[in-house]
């Protein structure tokens, strides 16, 4: 298991109390980037967390972050951490359940995973909602809302990165692509540790300066996607492109994925009651 630090991205607004939801428990055994989003508050405001790097730029959603973090990180294209991973200011969580989470991630040879989501959080994708019983269960993708990557792999799709200001996209198309492309395929979402997001999800129904709405966000980077493919078509085969490039996303979901559904709905409904028959 490697002994390499990992870095951790907060987002902040730069007027409400910096690391406001994360609970500091314990001593960090990770780095830290506090991300000022305003481009407005003063380095003095956080020093009191002495995080390791501090950055503050305008910005409006999550694919400029990663891009002004990308281009903070890799001016001589040096890698030194183990994982980076993205907070979203309104996650709530403990600085403890950062380092196991982190630990789990090593420990299983993760190159992309995220925490499960509590049922009482604001959340798009239930299929990141907690799951009792589980440490670690694989998924084809991790969301954009608190994702960790190999460093490999952020710095790898850092240039698309500035292809999007919303940043969707990235989680279902391009990291799965650079996985594949990188051979880093291990990705889960890592049940033994909950995160709460506290915030109704807001950037769905936006548009943004570049004149876009989420979906053409997302759709644009899935264009950049199959270019990559292109480029290393011996990296891919058919079920790749079945799994991921060929799901699309729409605002709501059709009755054909929900009839898809009952199938999995069903076999899950069999091994719950089979747990329950030991207890």
């Amino acid at each position: 298991m490697s002994t390499s630090k990992s870095l951790l991205v907060v987002t902040w607004d730069g007027k409400s109390k910096p690391l406001e939801y994360v609970y500091q428990d314990a001593q960090r055994d990770f780095d830290l980037l506090i991300f000022d989003h305003s481009a407005k508050a003063p380095i003095e405001q956080v020093q009191h967390l002495q995080p390791e790097h501090y950055i503050s730029a305008r910005t409006e959603n999550k694919g400029q972050v990663f891009y002004e973090v990308y281009k903070y990180l890799y001016p001589n294209n040096e890698e030194r951490y183990e994982y980076i991973g993205v907070l979203d200011d309104d996650i709530y969580t403990s600085y403890s359940d950062l380092n196991k989470l982190i630990f789990i991630g090593k420990l299983n040879g993760l190159d992309i995973f995220q925490p499960s989501i509590t049922h009482d959080s604001f959340f798009d994708h239930r299929q990141f909602t907690h799951k009792p019983g589980y440490q670690i269960q694989k998924a084809n993708w991790v969301e954009i809302m608190f994702p960790f990557y190999k460093e490999t792999l952020y710095k790898a799709a850092g240039p698309y990165f500035n292809e999007t200001i919303t940043g969707q996209g990235i989680d279902v198309y391009l990291m799965p692509a650079m996985q594949q492309v990188y051979g880093l395929t291990s990705t889960a979402v890592v049940h033994a540790i909950q995160v709460k997001h506290c915030r109704p999800v807001q950037s769905g129904d936006r548009s943004y300066s570049n004149g876009k709405s989420n979906i053409e966000e997302i759709n644009h980077i899935r264009q950049l996607t199959l270019e990559l493919i292109a480029k290393h078509p011996n990296k891919f085969d058919d079920q790749f492109i079945r799994t991921y490039m060929d799901v699309r996303y729409y605002k709501g979901v059709s009755l054909f994925k929900k009839l898809k559904r009952v199938k999995g709905m069903l076999r899950n409904i069999y091994k719950e009651l089979v747990d329950l028959s030991y207890r």
